[in-house]
């Protein structure tokens, strides 16, 4: 019998004769932010080409100085249609943001005064019913896996412990701070306290702070996953439901503006941030009395009184679309009142628009990929294994230029030079891993921006 064999990380790379640890660039350019390969989920980011963009999102939404007036609700635009307005860098924008806050709860983000998290959703698929409930429903997933549950819970039974016993807890052997204690049964008995007993007096503050008994149960219990599960018939925690299993969808919004809200502000948290990607796939199925449906309830459950989420002007909602989504949205948006709050248009004070990059730009953008998995450190910044008429050559074609189109096409460029062993890649080397790959003809002139661009 064979035994599997693990994959080591001393396995040598093909892509070492380009002075690569591993392919750059992702064979497919989507973005998942959940994806464990760096390629593909936001972690390699040129931050120098989107700066305005980043300034301004920062303006509007993480002010350091001024948390408590950031917009409750604001958008990420790409110009184009579905098509080519997807992969233009929206989510990627979504994911650096989540990260810089959600690496530690916002503590580094804002000088350490309050604790922040971002909430992520996402349609990978259409929708076809119940459409605030399954936004609702993909938020609280997304909570189960971010590990904020956790740290709050710590937390909670920190709040609540004495502290004598909080000082013996909280310690390692060597004196220091070990948070990951308080969540540890087993340390808290052998340090003389009971869990049960902390879990009771975490539950009961929560039932104070207006949590429902049921929820707060769960969330004191660290099991909260499990209590999801529990409204499906086959125990599973999807994002989107399963006809004839729809509970869950009855407690979603509720779950999620009020019981995990309330859960948050126990916790110390200042306030979040709700981030909805692909919202096309939300609201394209609509019909019109639908997304006027649709746009109220949002209201309700984000901006307008009815809920701990408006109540304490909790999140902060962040929007990604394009302008062929938005018109079927704006007339129902200005029905709901919510243009009056953030007018659904490019040129809004609330928008922030990402164009197509320029030639420039995009030359950062393969050169923030190659620095990634370089084997050399000292040959960071430049664009090796690429000379110059090779960088030219691929990016000479202004489709070649949309991000996602870029990376794609990068990575069968670089493909094709490892298969033939070359160990630069000129632009003789490019034009035939173009020609292979049935990329278009290139058109010599990028200057145009994106409007001659899509």
């Amino acid at each position: 019998m064979k035994i599997p064999r693990s994959t080591s990380g001393a396995v040598k790379s093909k892509y070492e004769i380009l002075g690569m640890r591993d392919l750059p660039f992702p064979t497919e350019a989507v973005l998942n932010p959940y994806s464990h390969d760096e390629r593909k989920n936001g972690m390699i980011y040129a931050e120098n080409i989107v700066r305005d963009q980043i300034d301004k999102f920062e303006r509007l939404l993480v002010p350091k100085d001024d948390f408590l007036n950031r917009v409750r609700l604001a958008y990420v635009w790409a110009k184009g249609d579905q098509e080519s307005g997807r992969g233009m860098g929206k989510t990627a924008l979504l994911r650096y943001f989540r990260q810089r806050v959600n690496k530690d709860w916002g503590d580094t983000e804002f000088g350490g005064q309050f604790s922040a998290a971002v909430i992520y959703v996402s349609f990978p698929s259409q929708v076809d019913r119940r459409f605030m409930e399954q936004l609702a429903l993909s938020a609280l997933i997304d909570i189960t896996k971010t590990g904020v549950l956790d740290s709050s819970r710590a937390a909670l039974r920190l709040g609540v412990m004495k502290p004598d016993q909080a000082d013996a807890v909280l310690k390692d052997d060597e004196g220091e701070d070990e948070p990951a204690n308080l969540l540890s049964n087993e340390i808290l008995t052998k340090r003389g306290v009971d869990p049960v007993v902390l879990d009771a007096a975490v539950m009961e503050k929560l039932v104070s702070e207006g949590v429902e008994k049921n929820a707060a149960l769960a969330l004191s219990a660290g099991t909260f996953p499990a209590y999801l599960k529990s409204f499906r018939k086959d125990g599973a925690l999807e994002p989107l439901y399963i006809p004839r299993d729809t509970k869950i969808l009855d407690y979603s919004r509720q779950l999620l503006f009020n019981d995990i809200v309330n859960y948050f502000r126990a916790a110390g948290f200042g306030g979040g941030y709700l981030f909805i990607d692909d919202i096309e796939n939300l609201v394209d199925q609509m019909s019109r009395s639908e997304r006027i449906e649709f746009a109220k309830e949002f209201g309700l459950c984000t901006v307008r009184p009815g809920c701990a989420n408006t109540a304490f002007n909790f999140f902060s909602c962040v929007l990604t679309t394009h302008q062929q989504a938005s018109v079927s949205l704006s007339q129902a948006w200005g029905e709901a009142g919510l243009s009056a709050i953030a007018r659904l248009d490019p040129a809004s004070p609330n928008s922030i628009e990402l164009p197509l990059p320029s030639k420039d730009q995009a030359r950062e953008i393969i050169v923030a990929h190659l620095d990634h998995y370089r084997v050399n450190p000292a040959e960071k910044g430049s664009i090796k294994p690429f000379t110059e008429d090779g960088i030219e050559e691929l990016l000479k074609n202004r489709q070649l230029l949309h991000p996602r189109v870029l990376l794609t096409t990068a990575s069968k460029v670089i493909a094709h030079a490892v298969d033939n062993k070359h160990s630069q890649i000129d632009a003789a080397v490019v034009s035939k891993a173009l020609e292979s790959t049935a990329i278009p003809a290139a058109t010599p002139d990028v200057t145009e921006g994106i409007e001659g661009a899509i």
